[in-house]
C-alpha cells in the first residue's frame, strides 16, 4: 500500500504570521509553503554583484533594490517568492516586508531552483505588469538568459541571450551591466 503525505493548506494570512517569526524563509505557492535553500558563494557573489551595480545607478531616485530578503507578492495570485534580486520605482508602498510591483526580476540558477525559476517563476513572472524585465544568471559559466517586455504589444516578450564580454541592457534604469561585471569574483 502506498502511504500518503498530507500537504496542509496555510492561509495567507498563516503563511505571512509564520514568515515573522520563522528562522528559515518559505515561498507561498496557493496555499502550499516551499523552504528556500542556501546559496552557493558563487550564488551569493553573483547576486551582490548585481545589486552593487543597481544601487550606484539609482541612488539618487525614488527606486529600490532588494536582494533574496524581501518577498515579492502576485497581487493577482495566491502567490509570494523571494528573487534574488528585484529593482523597483513604483513608490508602491506595502507592508515593509514585500514589493509588489518591481520593473526588474533576477534569479540566478542553482541545480535546486533553476526549473522552478525557468517555468513557474516565469509563468508568474510576466503577469505583472509592472515587470519590464527577467533575468536567469547562470552560476558556472557566462550565460545570461533575458526577457524584455514589449512595450508595442506588453503581452508579448522578447527573449535574448548574453555571454562573456556582452553588455546587458537594462531598461528599467536606461543603462547597461556588463558580463563579466556581473561574474567578477566567481569566474575567470
Amino acid at each position: 500500500m502506498l502511504a500518503h503525505t498530507v500537504i496542509p493548506y496555510l492561509s495567507e494570512a498563516d503563511y505571512l504570521a509564520r514568515e515573522m517569526t520563522s528562522p528559515e524563509r518559505h515561498e507561498y505557492v496557493d496555499g502550499v509553503i516551499f523552504a528556500m535553500t542556501g546559496a552557493s558563494r558563487a550564488h551569493n557573489q553573483i547576486g551582490g554583484n548585481i545589486v552593487s551595480f543597481l544601487h550606484g545607478q539609482v541612488k539618487n531616485t525614488p527606486c529600490r533594490v532588494y536582494m533574496s530578503a524581501v518577498k515579492l507578492k502576485i497581487a493577482d495570485k495566491k502567490t509570494y517568492y523571494y528573487p534574488d534580486v528585484m529593482l523597483d520605482c513604483s513608490r508602491q508602498e506595502t507592508d515593509g516586508y514585500a514589493v509588489t510591483e518591481p520593473c526588474l526580476i533576477v534569479e540566478i540558477l542553482s541545480p535546486a531552483t533553476a526549473l522552478t525559476d525557468e517555468r513557474e517563476k516565469w509563468a508568474a513572472y510576466q503577469h505583472i505588469p509592472s515587470v519590464q524585465e527577467y533575468c536567469l544568471v547562470a552560476q558556472n559559466k557566462y550565460s545570461i538568459k533575458k526577457y524584455t517586455r514589449n512595450p508595442a504589444n506588453p503581452q508579448d516578450w522578447f527573449l535574448d541571450f548574453y555571454g562573456k564580454g556582452d553588455q546587458v541592457p537594462l531598461v528599467c534604469v536606461d543603462t547597461s551591466l556588463s558580463v563579466q561585471d556581473i561574474y567578477a569574483g566567481v569566474l575567470a
